[in-house]
């Protein structure tokens, strides 16, 4: 019975763990949690928005603002002159779609943390930041059969509930430095968590296979490297307006990874912790992050609109995934690109009603996606909207967007995901507890 039991640990862990990626694995799905495809590879890449910009979709790494504190580029700490502070947060809806079922589940997510302060105003400014870099969540039932053993007449049913958590998460810090009047660069290291669970309920039709639960966990940490650059030239083509470009480079980020699957059993009456990948040569491996380019231009028609393009490219075909290189074969890279819309009543001298003290953003973006799966790209789509309330006594403002688009396709035995939500983010400035200390 041991051994039969055992066995049953490793055959469904390879079926749930490969499930999601074959086709020959013959089984329906239904999908809940967040999306679909963090669930695939070491997850998802997550992009940071600044919340300046974040109502148009767009991460913000050529926009800049005083009264709130940037994250997408390193180089726009170098002109702040007070010291800000941010938190944001998302609540996202996915309906997730195969041709045979449906499935519907909202996600609660910390977005960002920042707090940033100048040294010397103008001139050199810090700023230290959590964000998720990879978020890996998902929860996925599904069903399928096999034939465990010579001797066995019939196949054996199985049903596998699988609850994905985790991803890898950056803590950073850094530094920007106004090198002349229209050119900032700036300069981040940060500390990557890698940090995965997957908690595996598996049921089968026999019932000599012992419906057990296991996990699998996957952890490590290495350091990562950001620059940024930020550039503007005003009067153009008139006196009030003014043209900006901002970009950054990350460099690739490979960390080293230890994998340790788990499960419980009865032994002597007593419940007992065993390691089924102990001594596999399996065990370590690495997880790498690939290169990444951000780039973006913002005209600024004068000091109410302005217009933002934003192109981001990130060299998945290089990542490494060391434990499922079947998976690994579906990384390819990444393209997202976007435009956006401002406008700013607020900055207007003329005395006005409340819907003059807000900021109003729209935008859209197109993401190739970092898997192809099957011939097929798992694209996304998003409109964005969203308002920005001004405090009329202090530099502080809260930000609320708005987006909603669609993921992936329904074809090749795959899933269509409809996403819509909302970000909110509280942007706290001239924080008195550090304005004085460093002038």
């Amino acid at each position: 019975m041991y051994k039969l039991s055992y066995l049953s640990f490793v055959v469904i862990f390879l079926l749930a763990f490969f499930l999601p990626n074959t086709v020959e694995a013959q089984a329906d799905s239904q999908v809940s949690g967040g999306s679909f495809y963090s669930g695939i590879g070491f997850g998802a890449p997550v992009d940071q928005f600044s919340p300046y910009s974040m109502g148009m979709g767009l991460t913000g790494v050529s926009n800049y603002t005083g009264f709130s504190p940037s994250i997408s580029n390193p180089s726009h700490w170098g002109l702040i002159r007070f010291s800000q502070g941010n938190l944001a947060a998302s609540v996202n809806q996915f309906e997730a779609r195969d041709q045979s079922d449906i499935a519907q589940n909202a996600s609660f997510a910390i977005e960002s943390f920042q707090l940033a302060f100048p040294i010397f105003r103008d001139r050199l400014g810090m700023s230290v930041s959590f964000t998720p870099t990879v978020r890996n969540e998902f929860r996925q039932v599904s069903f399928g059969e096999f034939n465990p053993l010579p001797g066995f007449s019939d196949n054996i049913e199985y049903e596998v509930s699988t609850i994905g958590s985790g991803g890898i998460n950056r803590f950073e810090a850094g530094f920007g430095f106004r090198v002349t009047d229209f050119l900032s660069v700036g300069y981040a290291i940060s500390s990557n968590q890698l940090t995965i669970n997957h908690e595996m309920f598996p049921a089968f039709s026999n019932i000599e296979f012992r419906s057990n639960q296991f996990n699998r966990k996957l952890d490590g940490n290495a350091f990562g490297h950001r620059f940024g650059v930020y550039a503007f030239r005003s009067g153009l083509l008139r006196s009030e307006d003014q043209l900006a470009f901002g970009a950054t480079l990350s460099l690739p980020l490979s960390i080293s990874a230890e994998e340790s699957i788990t499960s419980f059993r009865q032994i002597n009456n007593q419940r007992v912790r065993i390691e089924l990948n102990e001594n596999s040569p399996n065990r370590f491996g690495s997880v790498k992050l690939p290169l990444e380019i951000n780039s973006g231009l913002t005209y600024n028609l004068n000091r109410f609109t302005n217009v933002v393009a934003e192109l981001l490219i990130q060299r998945w075909d290089e990542a490494e995934y060391s434990f499922n290189q079947n998976q690994e074969q579906y990384f390819k890279d990444r393209v997202r690109a976007g435009l956006g819309f401002q406008y700013h009543p607020y900055r207007s001298d003329q005395p006005g009603g409340f819907l003059s003290n807000i900021k109003y953003s729209i935008g859209t973006t197109y993401d190739s996606g970092h898997l192809s799966i099957h011939g097929e790209d798992i694209e996304t789509i998003f409109l964005n909207a969203g308002i920005g309330l001004m405090s009329q006594r202090t530099p502080s403002s809260i930000d609320i967007s708005f987006h909603y688009g669609f993921r992936g396709t329904d074809s090749s035995n795959l899933v269509k995901e409809n996403i819509w939500g909302f970000k909110l983010s509280l942007n706290m400035a001239e924080l008195m507890f550090l304005r004085q200390r460093f002038q």
